[in-house]
């Protein structure tokens, strides 16, 4: 009689049933989360609209500065030498001065070699009438007129200057000057008349000095 002991013992080659198997360390791992992009990558309206804005000024600039090229000139020989005008008229300048003027004024006729580079009348109490021309050398000559050939207007044309000479042009007397320190290398030349007076001056030779004066004696005359 077998024992009831040896009748329900497990066989020995059989092992006893296993729980659920442990999860492995991979497996217990969480799925690694998509990582956000960067903040260069992601599209932003802010920066597009300023970007837009930027470009839009540029061109904004870019418009006007051809405009003043195209306007005002760059490097233009205007900045360096003026222009003498071509549509000066001393003749017309000088009717208009004549209304105002308590002197006649002088109205030179010059030679083709000769322009004209402007003309102006200046009222107060010391009316002047100035005229410019170039000389067929090119260089600046000025007549001005008033009243008398005064102090104030020979201190301003040819400071500190000196008489060279006394001569006579279109039966006027008139006398040849220098200009002193500051006024050095011009010649000028002042001609005096009952109720007027005018002085001629530039950087010229003397017999230019004299043409000019003598063209201005005969409108006066």
């Amino acid at each position: 009689m077998h024992d009831l002991d040896d009748a329900t013992s497990t066989p020995p080659d059989q092992a006893a049933p296993q729980g659920p198997a442990a999860p492995s360390d991979e497996a217990a791992r969480p799925a690694p989360r998509p990582q956000p992009k960067s903040a260069y990558e992601l599209p932003s309206k802010k920066n597009t609209v300023l970007r837009n804005m930027v470009w839009a000024l540029a061109l904004t600039m870019a418009v006007v500065i051809v405009i003043a090229i195209a306007f005002f000139g760059v490097g233009s020989d205007l900045e360096r030498e003026p222009l003498e005008n071509s549509e000066l008229d001393v003749s017309e300048s000088a009717e208009r001065a004549q209304l105002s003027a308590t002197f006649p004024v002088a109205v030179p006729v010059m030679g083709e070699e000769w322009s004209e580079r402007s003309a102006r009348f200046a009222d107060g109490q010391d009316p002047r009438w100035v005229v410019q021309y170039s000389s067929p050398q090119g260089e600046l000559v000025t007549l001005t007129e008033g009243s008398e050939v005064s102090a104030p207007m020979l201190s301003a044309a040819l400071p500190g200057s000196v008489v060279e000479e006394e001569l006579t042009i279109e039966g006027t007397d008139c006398s040849v000057l220098s200009g002193g320190d500051h006024g050095a290398g011009q010649l000028g030349i002042s001609c005096q008349g009952a109720d007027w007076g005018f002085l001629v001056h530039g950087d010229v030779e003397q017999a230019e000095l004299e043409e000019l004066a003598g063209a201005a004696l005969a409108s006066i005359s």
